[in-house]
């Protein structure tokens, strides 16, 4: 019953937004931006940063209008406070208005979360910008999701659900290989992907105004753990398919001991689908917000522990240590997603499959030792073609080819 109610109001939008367009035309100089739609909303991932560029560069004032649509009304009294008039409800006349007026709609996830009432016919430009270079197989190429996710299926509303969801018009890129997995995973034609690089990856070079919007608490902790001249390691465990929690060994007497007598903060950042629940019981663990964004967090950090997520590769940017800790590396790649290539081949730092090897890794770092700032160099350059802070910029140069 909900399928049908929601291909009927999909079909009403399209209708409605065909005839309206006849009369009002697309403006290439408005962008509309839509927050990630899920449980609640999010301020994350490359439209964040674009969104924050755009708004706050004077260059731009006047020539471009950034609009960006939410639902929740405390989120826009938040934009308001800080000074933004161009933040809207997704399902206001003015957020309508400004869905018919845009040329350009920017996202960086699944349309099926964000899409907003725009039509199949005389729609905008779709781009979409991501949230990473891909480690696990996304979307077309993921055999546990593409069945379900694309209406893959041979009843009506599978089929239905297919023509009705916007597709994307072109892809932002990092590299040759991001390209080639984009359209791999997307079914893009390689004239539909540009290697601009991703916005978000500027805050690793650059401060933007306002980035600690939503993020305030964690951005001011992190400082004053900075200040205190703490080492900090930022642990990012991927989501599982599963849903199994991988937290355990973060309640380990020896781990808390072991940072106490280090002087170092752990600082915890999960997934933001993952439901599991990091009980912070030791002052040197800090949880940070799984909804934040962990962007503008990332220069501060000493070091970064992972297991299968792709903000490792963003991480290669900074130029720090990174140690891998696969608990359950065998099952991962035969239950979950599975990778694009070996592991192996697509990491560049130690590897600790134990609390012991861990720790001793992390002991390295503090003394300094770094075997793998060449395999880092090596990886780095193959995902990134640009490593210069300047990827918003060319951004908006691409897009101003489209129009030309």
């Amino acid at each position: 019953m909900k399928n049908i109610i929601w291909v009927v109001k999909r079909i009403f939008y399209i209708l409605l937004c065909f005839i309206l367009n006849i009369f009002i035309w697309r403006d290439k100089n408005i962008f509309l931006f839509g927050m990630l739609m899920n449980e609640e909303e999010k301020f994350i991932f490359n439209t964040r940063f674009l969104f924050l560029y755009l708004t706050n560069k004077e260059e731009y004032n006047g020539k471009i209008k950034p609009i960006l649509l939410c639902d929740d009304d405390k989120i826009i009294k938040t934009f308001n406070k800080y000074g933004y008039k161009n933040v809207f409800k997704r399902n206001s006349l003015k957020g309508f208005f400004y869905t018919l007026r845009a040329k350009y709609y920017f996202t960086d996830t699944y349309k099926a979360q964000v899409t907003d009432c725009i039509g199949l016919f005389l729609k905008p430009i779709i781009i979409n910008l991501w949230h990473g270079v891909p480690l696990k197989r996304i979307e077309y190429d993921d055999p546990l999701i593409a069945v379900n996710k694309f209406g893959q299926r041979k009843d009506i509303v599978g089929l239905i659900y297919n023509i009705l969801v916007n597709k994307d018009d072109y892809h932002a890129v990092t590299s040759d290989y991001d390209s080639q997995k984009r359209q791999s995973s997307f079914r893009l034609k390689p004239e539909q992907c540009a290697i601009v690089g991703n916005p978000r990856l500027d805050a690793i070079y650059n401060h933007f105004k306002n980035e600690e919007i939503f993020i305030e608490k964690d951005f001011e902790n992190i400082e004053n753990f900075k200040k205190q001249n703490k080492k900090i390691f930022l642990y990012m465990p991927t989501f599982r398919d599963t849903k199994k929690d991988i937290s355990g060994w973060l309640q380990s007497k020896t781990v808390h001991n072991f940072l106490q007598n280090n002087n170092i903060i752990l600082a915890c950042k999960l997934h933001t689908n993952d439901k599991s629940i990091v009980d912070v019981c030791c002052e040197n663990i800090y949880k940070i917000n799984s909804n934040s964004d962990i962007y503008s967090l990332l220069k501060y950090s000493d070091a970064l522990i992972t297991d299968y997520s792709s903000i490792y590769f963003d991480y290669l940017l900074l130029d720090k240590p990174i140690i891998y800790y696969p608990l359950d590396l065998e099952e991962y790649q035969t239950k979950c997603r599975g990778f694009y290539a070996p592991y192996d081949e697509l990491t560049a730092g130690v590897k600790a499959y134990n609390e012991q090897e861990l720790i001793k890794a992390i002991q390295d770092v503090i003394n300094g030792i770094d075997n793998y700032k060449e395999e880092r160099k090596v990886l780095r350059d193959k995902m990134f073609k640009y490593q210069d802070g300047r990827n918003c910029e060319r951004v908006l140069e691409w897009i101003k080819s489209l129009d030309k």
